[in-house]
């Protein structure tokens, strides 16, 4: 299969952090894709293979990232989304959070947390990745000797305990 590159889509609201994101992204071996609207986000999910998702809390056409999420989940292997906003409450994190997606992220952005959420956010992806493919795997080819133990082969037994 080879190594599998990091690809990030990111859907920031102004050039400034389309540009940082590129910058800080494509220096370290991401494949980065940018998206202005939410019909560029989805047309891009759909066409090319992303684990992470950084989008705008709303889009110029009133949609939010709600929407997004809702687009996106019945993908076969949906990119995590983490929401960026300017908002400082802990409501948005929250919501984000209990809704589905992975994380939130704070404007203006800091470098290293950036970098660090959405490296977070691919290796969950990709580890979500190999347990779908063993599942899979693991279906269609039927339990084998090797394979998960039944609860009475993992429960200690105690030979001084009987239970008559």
């Amino acid at each position: 299969m080879g190594t599998v590159v990091p690809a990030l889509l990111a859907a920031p609201a102004c050039a400034q952090e389309r540009e940082f994101l590129h910058n800080l992204f494509s220096e370290s071996g991401w494949e980065i894709h940018l998206a202005q609207t939410f019909q560029e986000v989805l047309t891009a999910v759909r066409e090319e293979r992303v684990g992470v998702l950084l989008s705008e809390s709303r889009f110029s056409d009133g949609r939010c990232w709600k929407d997004l999420l809702d687009e996106i989940q019945p993908l076969e292997s949906p990119p995590l989304l983490i929401v960026t906003d300017r908002l400082a409450d802990g409501r948005p994190w929250a919501e984000v959070l209990n809704l589905g997606g992975y994380d939130f992220l704070l404007k203006p952005f800091d470098p290293e947390e950036v970098f660090r959420v959405a490296s977070s956010a691919w290796v969950s992806w990709k580890l979500s990745r190999v347990m779908v493919r063993r599942q899979a795997a693991y279906r269609q080819k039927g339990p084998e000797r090797k394979g998960p133990r039944s609860w009475s082969d993992v429960t200690p037994q105690s030979r001084y305990l009987r239970v008559s």
